[in-house]
């Protein structure tokens, strides 16, 4: 898989232009760039007079075993400074990202993730179930019980949106979600790096997110020096697909900070 994708948007103009602020999207777990259309389609809807334009960079990390590995890859590829919004797994790679290289990012937006490591219970089963994954066929990426804890009840049987998940996480495939499970199993804990985070910064999880709970974003938050938080009311673990608009407009916030 391509690990970088850049495309170019005048989203008040809607008309492709070189102009526009540079913003890294980084996933969760088998999801790909699809992950972001539907809230880059509200972003471009925003009515505010004051809203930057946007110009959206894609990375697809499914080949890589650590997320230094996967910070390198983000970094050798983005533009020189750019924003960074972090999902889940991507916001592991966000504050790895702000390890090696924090000059580089000008806004950071933080979305259903959290900055502690697994302990050492969680690393190990996660660990197995890469062992097992990577022996047992079919490979199933999303059963209905995972849906039950990362989706708001109320998008639980949205047809499309369910569709998407699967599809994304098909595409990623096992040896994409080996890659990744290890990746975060071995992730460093981050908490102690929240204190020195120096830009606009917004922290944002949906009021159901039963993988990452709100109270741990809560905490993440309040470490982080001027941060914003919300807690998006009918959303889950998917705040971008869950709720594009209240995600849309957070980006367009955070980007007039």
């Amino acid at each position: 898989m391509t690990p970088m994708t850049e495309t170019a948007s005048d989203q008040q103009g809607g008309h492709t232009s070189s102009d526009g602020v540079p913003v890294v999207f980084l996933s969760g777990m088998l999801a790909d760039q699809r992950m972001w259309h539907p809230a880059l389609g509200a972003y471009d809807r925003l009515e505010l007079p004051e809203k930057r334009l946007i110009r959206p960079v894609f990375c697809e990390l499914f080949e890589q075993d650590t997320v230094a590995q996967m910070a390198r890859v983000v970094l050798t590829n983005a533009p020189e400074r750019f924003a960074l919004v972090g999902m889940s797994m991507g916001g592991y790679v966000a504050f790895e990202i702000l390890r090696r290289a924090p000059e580089r990012v000008s806004h950071l937006l933080l979305v259903n993730t959290r900055a502690t490591a697994d302990s050492a219970d969680v690393r190990r089963r996660r660990l197995l179930l890469s062992r097992i994954v990577g022996i047992k066929q079919p490979f199933v990426a999303i059963n209905d019980s995972m849906l039950d804890d990362m989706l708001h009840p109320d998008n639980r049987h949205d047809a499309a949106l369910i569709k998407l998940i699967h599809d994304m996480g098909d595409r990623g495939g096992s040896a994409g979600f080996v890659h990744q499970n290890n990746a975060v199993a071995n992730r460093p804990d981050s908490m102690d790096m929240l204190a020195d985070i120096a830009i606009p910064c917004s922290v944002l999880v949906g009021s159901h997110d039963q993988v990452i709970s709100p109270q741990s974003h809560r905490e993440m938050a309040k470490a982080i020096p001027g941060a914003v938080y919300a807690e998006i009311a009918g959303a889950g673990h998917y705040v971008p697909l869950e709720q594009p608009r209240i995600f849309a407009r957070s980006l367009a916030d955070i980007l007039m900070r």
